[in-house]
């Protein structure tokens, strides 16, 4: 066996053991999100009638948690 295979054989390797990490780490931050927008719902379900200005807050950071919400933070709401 060369050298240069063998080294070729060891960066693949490695590639790979990095792919899997990153989904891996991937699959714990959706899941993390996911949690974080049911509790926030909760939240928001929960001092909605309490404050006005608490349920600004929430609402704002929960459409944070999304992508869409993400891009809605560049616009402006008009009233």
């Amino acid at each position: 066996m060369e050298a240069q295979t063998f080294f070729l054989g060891i960066i693949a390797l490695c590639m790979v053991i990095i792919t899997v990490g990153m989904i891996g780490i991937g699959v714990v931050l959706l899941a993390i999100l996911r949690v974080l927008v049911k509790l926030l719902y909760k939240v928001n379900v929960d001092y909605e009638a309490i404050s006005p200005k608490v349920h600004r807050i929430v609402e704002n950071l929960e459409y944070g948690t999304s992508f869409v919400g993400f891009i809605n933070l560049f616009k402006r709401k008009r009233k």
